[in-house]
């Protein structure tokens, strides 16, 4: 089997406004994409034979997508206003998050942002849905 090639991953932030307007802020050079769907177990034992045997009973549960990776700023006023968003207090906005060849994940994440190093400042951020995030294929 082929390895296959890795992709790129493109943040984009959005503008604040109602309909939003996404703008890129950074690309991810090392990523993590985490999709959920949770069951919940509602397995409930008979009520006339409680004794008798018990099927596993599931429903539609909690769903979450969490983005998380190191990598590019795109230097100006989205950086600055990530760092707005970050020490909000709720700490949450609308972000977009592009897989090329992929598609799109958008919606309201919850955000934590790090810097570090020495002579050079590295970037890490991590991205958890507050939220209905949508995805759309690329064509």
């Amino acid at each position: 089997m082929a390895k296959q090639k890795g992709r790129a991953m493109l943040l984009k932030i959005s503008d604040g406004e109602a309909i939003p307007v996404f703008t890129p802020f950074a690309g991810l050079t090392s990523k993590s994409l985490q999709i959920n769907n949770e069951r919940i177990d509602v397995t409930t034992p008979d009520p006339v034979t409680p004794e008798g045997e018990m099927w596993r009973e599931t429903l539609d549960g909690v769903k979450s997508v969490s983005v998380s990776g190191d990598g590019q700023l795109v230097e100006g006023a989205n950086e600055a206003r990530l760092v707005t968003i970050a020490m909000s207090a709720a700490a949450e906005d609308d972000f977009q998050v592009v897989v090329p060849g992929l598609g799109a994940f958008a919606g309201r994440f919850a955000v934590n942002v790090e810097y570090t190093g020495a002579e050079d400042m590295t970037f890490s951020i991590t991205l958890q849905s507050t939220g209905k995030i949508t995805f759309t294929a690329a064509v």
